[in-house]
């Protein structure tokens, strides 16, 4: 078990705990939510005992190993797969397919194992640190944003892990959906307390919601009857017969706890300033071709048409091409062959990853803001505090802010732009839940045409109606949304996955031992059980919430839109479990001859 208690922890004049308390027991995998700048990376740091306590303690077990993902990088041996098994104890340095199986599963190719970490990415860096993370297998595995990092196919890939990983986990994440399905409960940091349920963000936020409208009936009441009593004290206050009653009432209400109204907590809201757009067509490109000098083609035989309202998500495994092809679109990348124009009346608005380094380190976020075209104080203001960077914040200097912080000033220039056409490489990374909310509504509410990279599933879900897909060495384009091509074509790793899980250990078993026809109905039967769980789970969805009409016109009528999202990826999600179950059930019942046979 691990115990915070009462816990306090301040920076300058700013709390971010007070009072807190948090427990955690064996086996919980916990995700923190929390909007930027509430504490969530500190209380990793307190745990990690990187920071102090300003009051309270840690209480941890003896002997309580916790291990954090490594945001230093930094490296010394001649191959990542030496850099991730010199985590192993000497009598273990032999297993070195354990970290081969995790670097795998991590978007590595066997190819890269004998390669030094020098040569790859910082996100593939940040892997490299992850996988000697997991293989260590701390007691505590201590997670902050690491989805930031990852593509979504390696995202999918440590869902899939963390379900089965034996130890404790806590995980900060603005990825919810990532928590719901790899976590088992969630903790968010609100109003300088920590607050913790079981099962995901959803489930969590509701309660928070449920406890503050409670919370706020319970001071009215309690206003009207400490208003009550007073009035009572005023009125017999001078009478002798009285004066017990008077004075029990007047202690009464002297020991009563005053309940505190709720500070309003400010949303958060982003608006793309738009330019009108005057023609059909706003983009073409055709049979784009891209590679570095001496490197491989990143880009082969790309073409796209683009159109007012288009919302394009291009995604894949990093390191294919994805954040290149966007860079040729907003013409940073010039393409040795292929052709590509785009309308006059087209404005583009570019958030790049790199772009971080084009800011002026001695201009602060204001006048950083203010180089934008017709813009002014208040405007540029108002922008860096919709950005978190309210009052005197909005005049930190560019040199001294974090990455994440930076990433969110590109934000901001792209905001303030005038355009009709935005491209947004990983536009997600950086931002809290509700920040991501933002950005989500101000893409809907955009005329214009949006092209993104993006791992943040939510964000695909919600937003793309075409795809790019890198993906088996091939870039194709899906005329559909994101949840419809995972459910008709699906990612080429994740479907060999999908055949060899249970497959892998008949076939082998065939080969060596002569596995038989009975043996293989053992992997039937638990399959068949797990098939009817996730069929009850739909037939309640569907016999209870969906089709509960009452239910969802009150959601629509209170703007609930997250709730009605959340019930449909939900059973979106069982429909494509369920079909995954019975494609392994048929891939499994076609084998049952071969081995009779045998």
């Amino acid at each position: 078990m691990l115990f915070v208690k009462n816990l306090y922890k301040s920076f300058g004049a700013q709390p971010l705990f007070k009072g807190a308390d948090f427990q955690m027991n064996r086996g919980e995998k916990v995700g923190i939510i929390g909007r930027n700048g509430h504490g969530k990376s500190t209380l990793i740091r307190l745990l990690e005992e990187k920071d102090s306590l300003d009051d309270g303690e840690i209480v941890k077990p003896e002997n309580y190993r916790i291990g954090a993902l490594d945001q230093h990088l930094e490296f010394h041996l001649n191959s990542i797969a030496d850099e991730v098994t010199q985590v192993l104890p000497e009598s273990e340095k032999h297993e070195a397919w354990r970290a081969e199986k995790l670097l795998s599963g991590l978007g590595f190719a066997p190819t890269d194992f004998t390669r030094p970490a020098s040569e790859f990415s910082g996100g593939f860096q940040i892997r490299i640190k992850l996988a000697a993370l997991l293989l260590s297998e701390p007691d505590l595995l201590l997670l902050d944003e690491p989805t930031n990092y990852l593509d979504v196919l390696a995202i999918r890939w440590l869902e899939r892990f963390l379900q089965t990983w034996k130890g404790e986990v806590i995980c900060v994440s603005h990825d919810h959906a990532f928590l719901e399905r790899a976590m088992t409960h969630t903790a968010a940091i609100h109003r300088l307390k920590i607050k913790k349920y079981s099962g995901g963000p959803t489930k969590c936020l509701k309660a928070i919601a449920s406890e503050e409208v409670i919370h706020e009936r319970t001071m009215k009441n309690d206003s009207k009857e400490r208003a009550r009593q007073e009035k009572f004290i005023r009125e017999f206050r001078s009478g002798a017969r009285s004066a017990g009653l008077v004075q029990s009432r007047i202690k009464m209400l002297e020991k009563r706890e005053t309940l505190e109204a709720l500070q309003p907590i400010p949303p958060i809201k982003f608006k793309f300033t738009e330019t009108v757009f005057n023609g059909a067509k706003m983009m073409e490109a055709h049979n784009l071709q891209f590679a570095y000098p001496g490197g491989k083609d990143l880009l082969k035989s790309i073409s796209l048409e683009l159109f007012p309202g288009d919302r394009v998500g291009i995604i894949g495994a990093n390191g294919q091409g994805k954040t290149t092809l966007l860079r040729a679109l907003a013409g940073e990348l010039k393409t040795k062959s292929g052709t590509y124009k785009k309308h006059l009346n087209t404005h583009l608005g570019y958030l790049g990853q790199s772009n971080i380094n084009r800011l002026e380190g001695e201009r602060t976020i204001v006048e950083e803001l203010l180089t934008v075209n017709q813009v002014g104080e208040q405007q540029a203001r108002s922008i860096a505090g919709s950005l978190l960077f309210s009052g005197d914040l909005a005049y930190k200097r560019i040199e001294v802010l974090s990455g994440g912080e930076k990433a969110r000033v590109n934000l901001g220039k792209v905001l303030l732009t005038p355009v009709n056409v935005l491209l947004l490489d990983e536009p997600t990374n950086h931002l809290d839940y509700e920040s991501v909310q933002a950005l989500i509504n101000a893409v809907h509410d955009f005329d214009g045409a949006v092209v993104f990279v993006t791992h943040d599933e939510r964000f695909l879900q919600t937003i793309a109606q075409r795809l790019i897909v890198f993906d088996g060495g091939k870039v194709e384009t899906y005329e559909g949304t994101y949840d419809q091509f995972l459910e008709n074509v699906g990612f080429v790793s994740e479907i060999e996955e999908a055949k060899s899980t249970p497959l892998e250990k008949a076939t082998s078993a065939n080969e060596t031992r002569q596995k038989s026809n009975k043996e293989l109905q053992k992997l039937l039967r638990p399959l068949k059980r797990q098939m009817k769980e996730v069929e009850k789970e739909i037939d309640k969805l569907e016999q209870g919430q969906l089709a509960n009409k009452e239910h969802f016109a009150k959601a629509y009528r209170q703007g609930n839109k997250l709730k009605m999202e959340t019930l449909g990826i939900e059973y979106q999600d069982l429909q494509i479990e369920l079909e995954a179950k019975l494609k392994v059930w048929d891939e499994l019942a076609e084998q049952i001859t071969p081995l009779e046979s045998v």
